[in-house]
């Protein structure tokens, strides 16, 4: 197995609907919720460096409310966070960009990624030259005006559900953030739609593993339900 790809873990959000914490420091069936997100990418053989992106402040923090830090859990590097996330997401690939062929970004809100599908997604970024793990849409799509009443239904066909690891061959995702215009185009949500804005298609991968992100409490119970009935792979 080649070991060619860099792994950034953002974790620098504020979780403001999880009562305004950083959910990555958030306890999750008696661990840190980052320390997942770690491990599973430490466990691909795919993966050569792993770096978080965490405020200094959040580093701190974790010393003194879980006497480890990143590093100790098995991260290469440390860099500090944007305004935005995804100004944290450039930092952490600004960190790797020339020494790998490939880069994911994984949120570390979403815990529950398995490594074998951390796998499949860096097959499928070899083959294409970008992907991202997504979920087909199973419920009825609905599309409504100003008054939030229903004005058509939304066909759900060709829709999925954007999660992450996205990435891509270094050279192309180094373009895209480059060539990203905020003023012209907004605040990007996602790496693919960085992507997308250079012509890139990238390659949907289905996961194995629920790979929802933790964006409230209910969203934590739920994981821990997961983890605790030993479901999670």
């Amino acid at each position: 197995m080649v070991s060619d790809t860099a792994a950034v873990i953002v974790a620098a959000g504020q979780g403001r609907r999880m009562g305004g914490t950083n959910k990555a420091l958030m306890r999750l069936n008696g661990q840190a919720i980052l320390s997942y997100s770690i491990r599973a990418f430490r466990a691909c053989d795919s993966i050569k460096r792993i770096v978080v992106v965490i405020n200094d402040y959040d580093v701190k923090r974790m010393q003194t409310e879980w006497s480890t830090d990143p590093i100790e859990l098995g991260a290469d590097l440390v860099v500090p966070g944007g305004a935005e996330r995804w100004v944290s997401s450039r930092n952490g690939f600004d960190a790797v960009s020339e020494e790998h062929d490939y880069v994911l970004v994984h949120d570390a809100a979403r815990p529950l990624i398995g490594s074998g599908d951390i796998e499949n997604v860096i097959r499928s970024m070899r083959q294409h030259g970008c992907a991202l793990a997504a979920e087909p849409l199973a419920d009825t799509l609905k599309e409504c005006g100003g008054d939030t009443r229903v004005t058509s239904t939304v066909d759900r066909q060709h829709m999925w559900l954007a999660q992450t690891p996205q990435g891509a061959r270094c050279k192309i995702m180094q373009e895209a953030f480059a060539a990203w215009d905020c003023d012209a185009n907004g605040l990007p949500t996602d790496e693919s739609m960085i992507l997308e804005n250079i012509g890139q298609h990238p390659q949907l991968v289905a996961c194995s593993n629920p790979n929802f992100k933790l964006t409230t409490p209910t969203d934590l119970h739920v994981a821990e339900a997961l983890l605790q009935c030993g479901t999670i792979q």
